[in-house]
């Protein structure tokens, strides 16, 4: 397995509000939102709080063989709770940090009896990706208004684009009710890829483009590189955060 990941401020934003994590098959991609300086204390408050939380319960005390299956859901949901509510007591904090938040996309590969596999704990609307031969598959979904709506058939994968709902989350952490977390795990196989993503990426480049880019280049550090630089080409008007996985 190897990786790459990589955040860059975009075109048009004064200042970076994502935050990424990558460390012991843990990998992390956290989109910040609210006023001031808020959006980013959030998003890298939620991912310290989330991977500090994980990596005491996964392997407490001396080193233990890798966790079974069965444990890693109820961790993740552990952990991503946990995050939550650090990112509620530190916007109680502070006035400037009232109502701020941050989506969250976590991705713990375990390596097992020669196998890997992933799993996924995500809320909003960053994403998850799994590359496999031809095919590019959305592993998350988009806590958004919008992407409701597309799942739903109201609207086009085209529509989405331009909607004037399209920046609507409907869920994230900093919550104080209603907070869910979607949990998802994947057998991987050999030449797989995975891409999480801030929105700052899929926003301006389809689907299709970003399965091609993935196509074209073989190392991780090429594709998201070549990811970034094309979303800065179609506009840049967020920022953007790849992290690139091959099994």
């Amino acid at each position: 397995m190897e990786y790459f990941a990589k955040s860059d401020i975009g075109n048009i934003r004064e200042k970076n509000e994502d935050f990424f994590y990558t460390s012991d098959n843990l990998f992390i991609v956290a989109d910040g939102m609210g006023g001031h300086n808020a959006g980013e204390v959030a998003s890298r408050a939620a991912v310290e709080a989330f991977a500090g939380f994980f990596k005491n319960n996964i392997n407490p005390g001396a080193a233990q063989e890798n966790p079974v299956k069965e444990k890693i859901k109820t961790l993740l949901t552990s952990a991503i709770l946990h995050a939550n509510d650090c990112v509620l007591k530190l916007a109680d904090s502070k006035p400037l940090y009232k109502g701020m938040g941050t989506t969250f996309t976590g991705c713990f590969i375990l390596h097992e009896n020669k196998a890997y596999s992933a799993h996924v704990i995500h809320a909003g609307d960053s994403r998850l990706y799994l590359k496999r031969g031809r095919n590019l598959l959305l592993i998350t979904e988009d806590h958004t208004i919008v992407g409701k709506m597309y799942r739903d058939g109201i609207i086009t994968y085209e529509q989405s684009f331009s909607h004037p709902l399209k920046n609507y989350l409907e869920n994230v952490l900093g919550l104080e009710d209603g907070f869910k977390s979607d949990y998802t795990s994947i057998a991987l196989q050999k030449s797989d890829v995975l891409l999480l993503c801030s929105d700052g990426l899929n926003s301006m480049i389809k689907d299709t483009e970003i399965n091609q880019i993935i196509t074209k280049y073989i190392s991780p550090e090429k594709i998201t590189d070549a990811l970034i630089r094309k979303a800065k080409t179609n506009g840049g008007n967020d920022n953007i955060t790849v992290i690139t996985i091959k099994i």
